[in-house]
């Protein structure tokens, strides 16, 4: 476990410290990587956490190989390389998508949270957890922070905060910024099972197992697997069904823990900067809407936020209109992902079991998948090419116009942007 208490931790009611840099809420994969690259820029850095472990958040843990590029994790950390998944038709039928290229791992995600924690320690930052926020006040000098840590009040001060505390935190509304809309997100489920000779990913589709989405079962250490759906729907005992049938057919053995759930968003929030403030990782809404993966999104966006932080020292100028470059900077980066991946989501949504069923079919031939997997630039990390590839496809082009006026717009929308990045690229 993870924990460096900050060096002023003492018996007394309060805590309380003198001037920082920089204050981080979340201590996850974008959080830590903000810290490290503040600490390492020489800006003194608080960060709080609510949790008591780090990296303790609900995931499947699997990061594509370019995720991995930048921030590697340690060889023991890799329970498996995944070059291949199995997809499960709504009528039973199953299609195996891939290759033999490594493009992505399956990895141990609370070690690797908690090694980036290390590594933002180590360039110096100060680490409290089990901290929870519940206020923030902004001047025109300064930013306060509240809130508690067991049952002492804590109160520090800072030049800028960034919130990476995770999806829909409530302390958007406090710095003026507003959160997604009620329905742009999911709800995941995972349990944890046991699975004897599983090698690599499972995915099942259809209106019975997670309606507009798909449930996956991934491998893990040994023969430990972690089964889970995520829908904008309640599964409502769906996932009991498909445990009930992954038993009785022998996928798997016996369930090891009871279910957990967690909100997926699908959109960035309107804004995601104010003054003295910018927001990273999955309170800014950035993960893949076409998988619910955040990973490494929350990392390249905490290296954004830090970089703009930094940039913003130099003059002591962390107005709105300084920071503004900060989301300019994370949609060159990935804005294009994000927008191509949601209405490729809202297209899947649009599909019925039949027609998952025909274009599953197609997308499983050889033919198709030498065209859109096989040939180099497909990305794990990044969905937005293969989409591009996918909807240009004659024949799946053609299947998916003849779904229906719903299918046709979403279709046109997302023509239209892939279309406008090709351009403007």
């Amino acid at each position: 476990m993870v924990n460096r208490d900050i060096n002023f931790m003492n018996d007394k009611d309060t805590i309380s410290s003198e001037l920082y840099d920089a204050i981080v809420i979340g201590a996850g994969p974008s959080g830590n990587t903000a810290a490290t690259e503040l600490s390492s820029g020489g800006m003194k850095t608080l960060v709080l956490d609510q949790r008591d472990i780090i990296g303790d958040k609900l995931c499947t843990g699997i990061i594509g190989v370019e995720c991995a590029s930048v921030v590697p994790p340690r060889a023991e950390l890799v329970y498996r390389s995944a070059s291949e998944v199995k997809v499960h038709s709504p009528n039973g039928t199953s299609h195996t998508l891939g290759d033999d290229t490594c493009h992505a791992l399956i990895i141990d995600r609370v070690s690797y949270v908690q090694d980036m924690a290390k590594d933002a320690m180590q360039s110096g930052a100060d680490y409290l957890l089990g901290s929870r926020v519940d206020l923030i006040n902004i001047d025109d000098s300064k930013v306060q922070v509240f809130g508690s840590s067991g049952e002492r009040r804590f109160s520090f001060t800072a030049r800028i905060v960034i919130l990476t505390g995770g999806f829909r935190t409530s302390l958007l509304n406090q710095v003026g910024l507003e959160k997604n809309k009620q329905l742009d997100y999911l709800v995941g489920t995972q349990i944890r099972v046991k699975a004897h000779n599983l090698s690599h990913t499972n995915i099942y589709t259809g209106s019975d197992v997670s309606p507009g989405s798909f449930a996956w079962l991934v491998p893990t250490d040994g023969n430990d697997a972690l089964l889970g759906g995520a829908s904008r729907e309640r599964l409502n005992g769906r996932l009991d069904g498909l445990i009930d049938t992954l038993l009785t057919d022998g996928t798997i053995t016996e369930p090891i823990s009871s279910a957990e759930n967690w909100g997926i968003p699908l959109k960035p929030i309107p804004r995601t900067f104010a003054s003295r403030v910018l927001v990273a990782g999955d309170a800014a809404g950035f993960a893949k809407p076409t998988t619910g993966g955040g990973i490494y999104y929350a990392i390249l966006s905490g290296k954004i936020s830090a970089e703009t932080a930094l940039e913003a020292a130099v003059n002591g100028d962390f107005s709105d209109e300084k920071l503004s470059t900060y989301e300019k900077r994370w949609k060159e980066s990935f804005g294009n992902e994000l927008r191509v991946g949601f209405y490729a989501r809202l297209l899947y949504e649009s599909l019925d079991d039949k027609s998952l069923n025909d274009l599953l079919e197609l997308f499983s031939s050889e033919r198709v998948q030498e065209e859109l997997l096989l040939k180099e630039g497909f990305s794990f990390d990044r969905h937005a090419s293969v989409i591009d590839k996918t909807i240009r496809n004659r024949e799946i082009s053609h299947t998916l116009k003849t779904l229906g006026p719903r299918a046709a717009g979403i279709l046109g929308r997302l023509l239209k942007n892939v279309f406008l990045e090709t351009v403007y690229r």
